[in-house]
């Protein structure tokens, strides 16, 4: 019984692994792809927002090591709880 199983299940496995893989590479063709479209100002923008988005990230964390260093219990005391 349990070689019957495993001779379905094989078969199965690799259909299904097959075809994830090639999901997998279409996907990252297409990614690939769009990149390779963008221009040149584009990609500068890109750039310039993810700067942006650093500086930023640095901010936030500066304004949270100041506020666990004046207002130790301010993560518990918040409404919001999404993070």
């Amino acid at each position: 019984m349990d070689e019957d199983i495993i001779a379905v299940f094989i078969p199965i496995i690799a259909i299904v692994m097959g075809i994830g893989l090639a999901m997998m590479k279409t996907y990252f063709k297409h990614k690939e792809r769009m990149m390779g479209q963008m221009s040149e100002g584009q990609m500068a923008e890109l750039e310039q927002m993810s700067r942006i988005a650093d500086i930023l990230d640095q901010r936030v964390n500066v304004l949270e090591r100041i506020l666990d260093d004046e207002v130790p219990e301010w993560r518990e005391r918040r409404h919001d709880k999404t993070i």
